[in-house]
C-alpha cells in the first residue's frame, strides 16, 4: 500500500511539471504474478470507440445499468477439481462467459496450507490487470478481499460464500453471499431419518469451525424433526483430504447401528462413501452432486447415495450477474441464500426421484414450511461450544 501510495504522489509531481508546458505521457506496467495455474476460456475483444467497458446506463424502470464486461477473472483460494463450491463457481462463470463473448480468466491460488501467504500479492497483481469484474469467494479468502477490494473501488467483486465485514472495511465496490448451508443440511437429516430403519445416523465432519458445525447442527435439527429419539453419531477428521481416516470414523458408526452417513469434510468424504457402498448402508451426498460424480466411475457408490445436497453457488453466482448488468445488485451488503431462493437444498435428479414417494412429500413439506418461515432451522453461527455440545448431546 506504501507503495501505491508512493506511485501516486510521484505522478501528481508528474502532472503538476505537465502544467507549466511540454508533452508529458505515462505508461503503466504491469507485474505478472505466479499463481499456482490459470486458464483463458475466450478471446479479449477490444474496441476502439469504447471508453468506458462499465459505463452506466438507465433502463426503462429507472434502474441503473452496466455494459456488459468484457474482462472477467475468476480467482479461486484453491485448485479445481473437487467438484464443490469452487467448481461450481467456474461452471457459472465460464456460461456467462459463453453467452457474453467475455474474456475469462480462471487464476488457481492453490492450497491454504501452502500458498495463503501469496494471496494478497497475486490478487493485488491480478487487479492492476484491468480486469472489469472479479469472481471469488470461500471463508479462507476473507482476508484477502477485505485488504484488496478497496484499494480497488473501480472494479466490482461478486464474492461468493463468504461473509465479508463490511462494519469495519469501506468495500462499496463488493457484493458478498453466503449460504444457508444448515437448511441444505436440514433436508439432509430429514431425507437421511425418513430413510434409517436403526435410527442410528453418522456425521462426518472436518475441522470444528462454525460452518462445519453448522452443517451437524442443520442435520440434527432435520433428523429430529422426522423422528425426536434419532440417534446421530458424530467425529471430525480434522482435515478436508484424509480419506481414510474419514473411512475409519464412518466404519465405526455403522459399527455402532448408523445406517444412513452424511459427510462435511470436503474430499476426504469419499471415505465415507465407500463404507457406504462397502457395508450396505447408505450416504447422503454433500457439497455436489455425488450420484452424478460416481455414475460412470464407481456405479456401486452411486447407488448408496440416497440423495446430494449443496450449496447451489453456480445458481447463485449467474443470479448475482444478471443482477449487476441490471443494475440492481446490492454493493456494499451481504446477503444469504438458501432453499427459499433455490441458493442451497436437495439436488434433484434420478436418485432423489427414485425415493419413495413418502419420502420427497416429506421433504417438500419441509422445503415450504422453511421458505414461508413456519420451520426456522437453527444455525451454529454464534453458537457457545457449550450451546454446541448440547446439540450433539441431544441426539445421543
Amino acid at each position: 500500500m506504501k507503495k501505491v501510495i508512493a506511485l501516486l504522489l510521484a505522478l501528481v509531481m508528474v502532472l503538476g511539471l505537465a502544467a507549466c508546458g511540454g508533452d508529458t505521457s505515462t505508461t503503466k506496467t504491469e507485474t505478472d504474478q505466479d499463481t499456482t495455474a490459470s486458464t483463458d476460456t475466450s478471446e479479449t475483444t477490444e474496441d476502439a470507440d469504447t471508453t468506458d467497458d462499465t459505463a452506466e446506463t438507465t433502463d426503462e424502470t429507472g434502474d441503473t445499468a452496466v455494459a456488459v464486461p468484457e474482462r472477467i477473472v475468476v480467482v479461486l483460494p484453491n485448485v479445481r477439481g473437487d467438484g464443490g463450491t469452487h467448481d461450481l463457481a467456474c461452471r457459472a462463470s465460464e456460461a456467462i462467459a459463453a453467452e457474453s463473448g467475455a474474456e475469462l480468466k480462471i487464476v488457481e491460488l492453490g492450497k491454504a496450507v501452502t500458498d495463503a501467504a501469496k494471496w494478497e500479492a497475486a490478487m493485488l497483481d491480478l487487479c492492476d490487470e484491468g480486469y472489469d469484474l472479479v469472481i471469488t469467494g470461500g471463508s479462507l479468502m476473507k482476508d484477502t478481499i477485505e485488504l484488496v477490494a478497496p484499494q480497488y473501488p473501480e472494479i466490482p467483486f461478486i464474492c461468493y460464500d463468504v461473509a465479508l465485514d463490511f462494519d469495519s472495511f469501506d468495500m462499496p465496490n463488493v457484493y458478498s453471499m453466503d449460504f444457508y448451508q444448515n437448511e441444505a443440511a436440514y433436508l439432509a437429516g430429514v431425507i437421511a431419518a425418513k430413510s434409517s430403519t436403526t435410527g442410528k445416523l453418522g456425521f462426518i465432519g472436518a475441522t470444528k469451525i462454525p460452518v462445519i458445525y453448522d452443517f451437524m447442527v442443520g442435520f440434527i435439527a432435520g433428523a429430529q424433526a422426522v423422528n425426536p429419539d434419532i440417534q446421530v453419531a458424530t467425529a471430525f477428521t480434522n482435515d478436508y483430504n484424509d480419506a481414510a481416516l474419514a473411512k475409519e470414523l464412518s466404519l465405526a458408526q455403522v459399527t455402532a447401528g448408523a445406517d444412513v452417513l452424511f459427510p462435511s469434510c470436503g474430499n476426504a468424504a469419499a471415505g465415507t462413501y465407500e463404507v457406504a457402498r462397502d457395508e450396505g448402508v447408505y450416504a447422503i451426498g454433500n457439497d455436489q452432486d455425488v450420484n452424478a460424480k460416481y455414475e460412470t466411475t464407481d456405479p456401486d457408490i452411486a447407488a448408496a447415495i440416497l440423495a446430494s445436497v449443496m450449496k447451489k453457488v453456480d445458481n447463485a453466482v449467474t443470479t448475482a450477474y444478471n443482477r449487476y448488468l441490471e443494475g440492481t445488485l446490492p454493493f456494499g451488503t451481504q446477503e444469504t441464500v438458501g432453499v427459499a431462493t433455490d441458493g442451497a437444498g436437495v439436488v434433484k435428479n434420478a436418485a432423489y426421484e427414485a425415493l419413495p414417494q413418502e419420502v420427497k412429500d416429506t421433504v417438500a413439506d419441509f422445503e415450504a414450511k422453511i421458505t414461508s418461515g413456519e420451520v426456522v432451522v437453527p444455525t451454529a453461527i454464534g453458537m457457545s461450544a457449550e450451546e454446541i455440545d448440547a446439540v450433539i448431546a441431544s441426539a445421543q
